[in-house]
């Protein structure tokens, strides 16, 4: 199986996640099930990019880009680590509201 199809693998499977428990959570009430389907929708989010990013970086090269797309990666996972970076900030901060 190519990179590519392991990519579409993992975003569809990450939208039916994310469906999946913002149905179950909204049916139940569940703050903690709709939490989670927040953090699978990063998830989602994240599979996006790298789908892309694969994509990307696969190109050969040509006049604009002598040695290649391959550093389309690179910026994937960065701007992957920033959504972490985001939602490890957001967490504390919410943390930080509920225990004062």
């Amino acid at each position: 199986m190519s990179n590519s199809n392991l990519t579409i693998l993992s975003v569809i499977s990450n939208f039916v996640i994310v469906v999946l428990k913002f149905i179950v959570g909204f049916l139940t009430g569940s703050v903690a099930v709709i939490s989670e389907a927040v953090h699978s929708s990063m998830d989602l989010f994240a599979s996006v990019i790298t789908f892309f990013s694969i994509r990307i970086s696969s190109r050969p090269a040509d006049d604009d880009h002598p040695y290649g797309h391959g550093k389309a990666e690179n910026i994937a996972g960065t701007i992957e680590t920033l959504l972490i970076f985001v939602a490890g900030i957001w967490i504390i901060y919410e943390s930080l509201n509920k225990f004062f």
